[in-house]
């Protein structure tokens, strides 16, 4: 996967980000911040509000350590340039960099933001372990923090709850409800990185949150990482799972005090799948003034196509589902009422099929990776199909995903929000497609020759209703 962490967090080029828990999170600060030099960003300010390492603050191109005054450590800001690390004065009993206070952090946020530029802020520490759980004084996250990253290492699911693989195991265990030296399962991680006293700690209710799972080297822990995906996106903006490109060996004698390779920070990342809410839009406005009746409605194998798509997309976990009604509202949603999807009313649906998606796109606002778009008549859209385009997408976070049958380009098709801007300005009776020359199109094979077949005809839905019989 050639994507960048940026691009994978969904980062802005001034986004103030708060890294935390354990696994690599110092190598992702560092990976975040070369990013950002290269993409032209004249300064990227690292920090931290706990501690950081005396090689850590070298591997910058200049080290500011703010001693109390605030005015002179902005002016030495001002005129610095490139990946720059703050902290604050030597501490001799930690032999680490003190941290900035947030309350002393947060003009030189303001200052950061008014220049258009990034802020990275490790917000607690870990020792050197793959997981932890926070203590009561931590983590130290900046309520003006816009995203948060909690860092976790898969590689010490199925290695027991000690000391060797976990920051304060005993409060790990409390927040888990597995015993001590028990086997760290994902279902443990699952908890501890949901529970409001352990990954969500402290998180602003404003900040957008990302789960920054590492160590996914080989197949099991990919597996975990997938079997974890869900999971996290009911309270997750995004999972994103990572390999380091260059792998050291991990440490694992019990006496050592870091189990994790010293001085491999520096080592970055490379993704293997970023996970996304998407959602599922089903588009249902017309009036199918040229086939004769509301196609939202007609039956087919015991229930309205419209109900059909829907039921598609929530058994796919979509999320949200949304039903763009128009001519025939009341009656569409009359059909829908028992499951759990968004009803919005096109009012506008006779201007053409952009309004309906314009109305969905309302709807979503910056929320979630993209959209599946489904049309009502197309009745051979399975839930293979929908899991595999969001597979795709996660592997690739393409722009467009669009199936394609031998050499027939068909629907539904996966629009990545990054889309959804020129998405919101087509004009009449046109979708997604007046788009796809502004982007690089991922096209998804599928050997279903039944796809692309939709009911523009009454004699299209009799040939759909004579095949059920055929096959009775």
């Amino acid at each position: 996967m050639n994507q960048s962490l940026l691009r994978a967090l969904r980062l802005s080029p001034s986004s103030v980000v708060a890294l935390v828990g354990a696994g690599g999170k110092t190598t992702a600060l560092y990976q975040l911040g070369k990013e950002y030099r290269q993409t032209q960003a004249s300064v990227v300010l690292l920090t931290t509000t706990t501690h950081l390492g005396y090689e850590q603050a070298l591997a910058t191109d200049q080290h500011i350590i703010h001693q109390g005054n605030l005015e002179a450590t902005l002016k030495q800001i001002r005129s610095a340039e490139g990946l720059i690390c703050l902290t604050g004065e030597w501490d001799e009993e930690t032999q680490r960099w003190k941290g900035i206070e947030p309350e002393h952090l947060q003009p030189i946020a303001g200052f950061m933001k008014e220049q258009n530029l990034p802020l990275l802020i490790e917000a607690d520490g870990a020792r050197g372990r793959l997981l932890k759980a926070p203590a009561a004084h931590e983590p130290l996250i900046p309520d003006f923090c816009e995203h948060v990253v909690v860092v976790a290492g898969l590689t010490a699911i199925g290695k027991p709850l000690s000391e060797a693989w976990v920051h304060r195991p005993k409060l790990f265990a409390e927040l888990s409800g597995i015993e001590i030296h028990a086997t760290i399962s994902s279902e443990a991680v699952h908890h501890v990185l949901c529970h409001p006293l352990g990954g969500r700690k402290n998180i602003p209710a404003t900040a957008r949150s990302h789960v920054l799972l590492t160590h996914a080297e080989t197949t099991t822990a990919q597996a975990d990482a997938k079997k974890l995906c869900l999971p996290f996106l009911r309270l997750y903006d995004s999972v994103v799972v990572v390999v380091k490109e260059k792998t050291a060996p991990l440490n694992v004698n019990s006496q050592d005090e870091t189990p994790l390779a010293s001085g491999d920070f520096q080592s970055p990342y490379r993704l293997v799948a970023v996970h996304e809410p998407i959602a599922g839009v089903v588009l249902a406005a017309g009036a199918s003034s040229r086939f004769g009746k509301p196609k939202p409605l007609l039956l087919w194998q015991g229930e309205t196509l419209v109900r059909r798509a829907a039921r598609l997309a929530l058994e796919t976990n979509l999320q949200p589902v949304i039903v763009v009604c128009g001519a025939e509202g009341e009656q569409v949603a009359a059909s829908l009422q028992d499951l759990p999807v968004q009803i919005v009313q096109n009012d506008d649906w006779q201007q053409g099929q952009s309004t309906s998606i314009k109305a969905a796109l309302g709807v979503l606002g910056d929320s979630g990776g993209g959209a599946i778009f489904l049309l009502v008549d197309q009745p051979f859209i399975s839930q293979p199909l929908l899991r595999a385009l969001v597979e795709r997408h996660a592997q690739t976070l393409a722009a467009i995903i669009a199936p394609i049958v031998g050499d027939r380009r068909t629907n539904p098709v996966l629009f990545d929000r990054e889309t959804f801007a020129d998405l919101s300005r087509i004009e009449g009776d046109v979708g997604g497609r007046a788009i796809f020359a502004r982007y690089q199109l991922e096209w998804l094979l599928w050997h279903d020759e039944k796809l692309p077949f939709d009911l523009d005809t009454p004699q299209d839905y009799q040939k759909l209703l004579e095949q059920d019989e055929s096959n009775a």
